[in-house]
């Protein structure tokens, strides 16, 4: 499955921002960020592909900085996690 991931700087600023989220009918959910990623607080937020823009400017509406954000990429053995500039 696709998976598109969002960073943050803390672990208050991931939750606050799946709360914003959830409330505006976004499918979200926080998760440990995964091994292959070296950014933000340790935690992040996970989203379908095709709702990472809208999300992203949902937040920034709600004053809410974006770190940096992932696609996940599925090869044949391994999974791996493209930034997304």
């Amino acid at each position: 499955m696709e998976q598109a991931i969002i960073c943050f700087e803390s672990v208050s600023t991931a939750i606050m921002a799946e709360q914003i989220l959830v409330e505006g009918s976004f499918t979200v959910r926080v998760m440990p960020t995964p091994s292959g990623i070296r950014t933000g607080c340790g935690f992040c937020l996970r989203f379908l592909p095709e709702d990472l823009e809208q999300a992203a400017e949902f937040l920034a509406e709600k004053g809410i900085s974006v770190g940096e954000t992932y696609i996940k990429e599925k090869t044949d053995d391994h999974a791996s996690y493209r930034k997304i500039p």
